[in-house]
């Protein structure tokens, strides 16, 4: 019995925002600042019971660029994919004549942890496919790890793939993650560290044997900012100490609790969006 429940790739799935506000101010500084942090978000576990099937492509109508095909969305764990003008949404071609075998297999570039390859016909995968690296993936494709860096559980991801014959049932699953860092990191496991910053990342609060890493190198979605005309990304404050002096010129554009890291500094640090 199929079961998807990706926590690892949050945004490839149906979510409800909540919100935890936060505020901060300086010395000095005679307002101030509200910041809205989203809370983790909630994810969807579907169940699919029936067999696997191989649709004709023929009889579906085409889309995503000759990549993919109109086809019901309930039949399949696949999620988050364009809706089709003609009904059902945008599924790839190697998920509907899949029948139970797996995507291509890849190397994420976390730890060089096993992946496998994932369409960029699916929303999220595309919007965070500057992020993401495409290893031995097709173009149209980027490598998503087979484990979640978050909490080492399974994503699914690596597991048989298809369409069904019926369609699967959804309930919410909550991703166990905690927050730290103020809500602007979570924490991962000490073994699930990017390659490049282990040692790098402290407890900050959380659980044993877990670090605090900033939610954008989790989820590979950085918010981009300029400060003192060089570009880089923001990060809470207490992910760049060194730059602790220079918090006030160094701000930007990013919110009260954070400071623009200059890329020629990340980079070096492997910093998403460097």
């Amino acid at each position: 019995m199929p079961v998807s429940s990706s926590p690892a790739l949050r945004k490839a799935l149906a979510v409800a925002l909540l919100g935890a506000p936060v505020w901060a101010c300086s010395i000095g500084e005679t307002n101030t600042e509200y910041l809205t942090i989203p809370a983790r978000k909630q994810s969807l576990e579907t169940r699919c019971d029936s067999p696997f099937v191989a649709p004709a492509l023929a009889s579906l109508p085409a889309c995503g660029g000759g990549k993919g095909h109109c086809y019901d969305p309930t039949k399949s764990t696949f999620l988050e994919v364009e809706p089709c003008p003609s009904g059902g949404s945008c599924m790839p071609d190697k998920l509907l004549t899949a029948k139970g075998g797996k995507f291509k297999s890849c190397t994420f570039y976390i730890k060089d942890a096993p992946g496998a390859c994932l369409s960029l016909l699916n929303l999220d995968v595309k919007k965070n496919a500057p992020s993401l690296k495409q290893d031995v993936c097709d173009e149209d494709e980027r490598c998503i790890p087979c484990v979640n860096p978050t909490n080492g559980e399974s994503t699914h991801v690596c597991d048989p793939v298809g369409v069904h014959e019926r369609a699967c049932s959804s309930s919410a699953a909550a991703d166990d993650a905690e927050s730290c860092c103020g809500g602007l990191g979570i924490c991962i496991r000490e073994d699930g560290v990017p390659k490049g910053s282990e040692g790098k990342l402290e407890g900050l609060g959380c659980p044993e044997k877990q670090v605090c890493a900033p939610t954008s190198l989790v989820d590979g979605d950085p918010v981009h900012c300029t400060a003192m005309g060089l570009s880089g990304v923001c990060l809470g404050q207490c992910f760049a100490q060194q730059l602790a002096g220079a918090r006030t010129v160094l701000r930007g554009d990013c919110g009260p609790a954070q400071v623009c890291l200059p890329c020629v500094i990340g980079a070096s640090q492997d910093v998403p969006g460097c």
